[in-house]
């Protein structure tokens, strides 16, 4: 496992989305460092559409794609994967009936996986790679691939379309639909003493190492089968991608969507499923999910089973709970329609207030503070669809407590001014913003705005 830290890191970075794109999808996506040094997963969450251009083959136009990568190594090539894994799969077109569309799409996504590697060996993207490592660090000439030979991620990634859930995974991450509350494997974690694997392995000119009850390893050291990256492991040019000692080819499968059972989708790193089982996942979320598409309140499913997760104490949990932890969540149903702007949340806890303060067309500002001698105001904004970071400029008045955001638009600038004051504790005052943080794919602009009472 390496070095932990002596105490669990676990703050959450969190975000998600409420009936997002052509598809109307809600999701949510929460990751945690725990016990490891640093934080080395990544995840992929495109609600709005996988194809942008409109030269792109429209079957991608109404493709959503979610996905966990979780890191092994180092982060770099998760980050690099979540990057570019959705720009390569966008390339491949597809036409024809649903069955020759679904084995293109099985194709584009293989092809997709494999093309990371390809990215990764040639050289091109070192300095991309070594500035996404945990800390950035400067390519060497020893590391022509940016550090990936012995750095690689698991990749589980589902494309979500008006029938059909399709599944790619490589790793032992691992994708789950809960239909009518039972829990539904859509992937296969990738171990090394799977018999299939084995085979590959071996044939390959390399070994699993039995080291420990349930412990196995490739050649003594990875404790998964497949994986994107880790180069080191795929360097007998003579054999394809898919017969490499360590093999990026993820396992496809398609699952029509039943809309009458279907009710989320939940793709997790090992992290999690090494402590819970894919039932007692699905249960938990499903006790708990709101009612109301209430964007924070779904954050909080996510986070709360990180926390169920995380261990208290590694020797007492013999070291399960101890990984970093990422999870995805999509709604499959439409939620409720919310309450009437500016109606207070009853459901929350008496020592927070969280509610919606101004519903303007599509904008709207969410406003949280604790009550206490200082806190913060955590607001979130959605933006028109396509809009990017350098096409928004926000202005904050600290003394009159007023946000303003410039959306620069081809026709001219649209000015929105949202009054914060009412949402702040009596007798406070704003201090100095902390950087505003754009999630793109979903439009959602959020800032947290300190402040302290006077």
């Amino acid at each position: 496992m390496g070095g932990v830290l002596d105490k669990a890191n676990t703050k959450k970075c969190s975000e998600s989305g409420v009936e997002c794109g052509p598809l109307r999808l809600t999701w949510v996506a929460s990751a945690m460092q725990g016990w490891r040094m640093g934080m080395e997963d990544a995840h992929i969450a495109l609600p709005v559409t996988l194809a942008r251009r409109p030269s792109a083959a429209a079957p991608w136009t109404k493709t959503a794609l979610f996905g966990v990568l979780d890191g092994h190594g180092g982060a770099q090539v998760a980050r690099f994967s979540s990057d570019h894994l959705p720009q390569e799969l966008r390339k491949f077109p597809l036409s024809g009936d649903l069955q020759a569309k679904n084995g293109q799409m099985e194709e584009a996504l293989k092809g997709a996986f494999h093309k990371i590697d390809e990215l990764l060996r040639s050289g091109h993207f070192a300095a991309e790679v070594c500035a996404l490592s945990n800390p950035p660090k400067e390519p060497t000439m020893a590391s022509p691939s940016g550090d990936a030979t012995m750095v690689g991620c698991t990749a589980c990634v589902c494309c979500i379309t008006d029938a059909q859930i399709i599944t790619a995974n490589a790793g032992d991450s691992r994708a789950v639909l809960c239909s009518a509350g039972k829990a539904i494997p859509l992937s296969e974690d990738h171990k090394p003493n799977a018999p299939r694997e084995k085979q590959r392995i071996e044939a390959a000119g390399g070994w699993v190492e039995n080291s420990g009850p349930n412990q196995y390893r490739v050649n003594g050291n990875l404790n998964l089968s497949r994986a994107l990256g880790d180069l080191e492991y795929k360097k007998d040019r003579s054999r394809p991608p898919e017969e490499q000692i360590i093999c990026s080819t993820p396992d496809v499968t398609f699952r029509d969507r039943d809309f009458q059972k279907d009710e989320f989708l939940i793709i997790c790193c090992d992290g999690v499923w090494d402590v819970k089982s894919n039932q007692e996942v699905v249960d938990f979320i499903r006790t708990r999910l709101p009612g109301r598409p209430d964007e924070r309140a779904l954050e909080r499913v996510l986070e709360d089973l990180l926390d169920a997760c995380v261990s208290p104490d590694l020797r007492m949990t013999n070291g399960l709970g101890g990984d970093n932890m990422t999870a995805v969540l999509v709604l499959l149903r439409s939620m409720e329609e919310p309450d009437e702007a500016g109606e207070l949340d009853r459901r929350t806890s008496l020592t927070k207030v969280q509610l919606l303060a101004e519903r303007s067309g599509q904008r709207r500002v969410v406003a949280k503070a604790m009550e206490d001698t200082k806190g913060w105001l955590q607001v979130h904004l959605q933006v028109p669809g396509g809009i990017s970071m350098s096409d928004l400029h926000l202005f904050i008045s600290e003394e009159q407590a007023q946000l303003q955001l410039v959306v620069r638009e081809e026709r001219g600038d649209d000015v929105n001014f949202f009054e914060l004051k009412e949402h702040l504790p009596e007798a406070a005052r704003l201090q100095s913003a902390a950087p505003a943080r754009f999630v793109a794919s979903s439009g959602h602009l959020r800032l947290e705005l300190p402040w302290q009472k006077t």
